[in-house]
């Protein structure tokens, strides 16, 4: 009985596979790496990678110094999870308004979020 898959694996076609991984380990660097620009909390001078994906979407890298120097992180209780840190988000944003981090086209303007 043959196996379900969601897309073809390419077993038998090898140019084919290695042209798909390859495609797939850039996808991946792109999506993970691309455009991530030092961004330093203004509240507690941590620095993370940050990159605006959309007005509303922003990604953030941090570092496991980053979150031991967070005061926002560092006042959680214990396996208590925070979304975000409300200060680094204003830098953040404060980055984005005045052109310190890179915002996407959207309709020909440039938007900060």
């Amino acid at each position: 009985m043959p196996t379900w898959a969601k897309a073809p694996d390419f077993a038998d076609q090898p140019r084919t596979l290695a042209r798909v991984r390859a495609g797939t380990a850039a996808d991946r660097d792109d999506y993970l790496r691309s455009g991530l620009c030092p961004i330093q909390c203004g509240r507690c001078a941590t620095w993370v990678l940050a990159k605006k994906n959309s007005p509303q979407h922003t990604s953030i890298q941090w570092t496991a110094e980053g979150i031991r120097q967070c005061a926002e992180l560092a006042a959680r209780a214990p396996g208590e999870v925070v979304e975000t840190c409300p200060a680094l988000q204003a830098s953040i944003d404060a980055a984005a308004r005045d052109g310190r981090l890179a915002m996407p086209q959207i309709n020909g303007d440039r938007r900060a979020g």
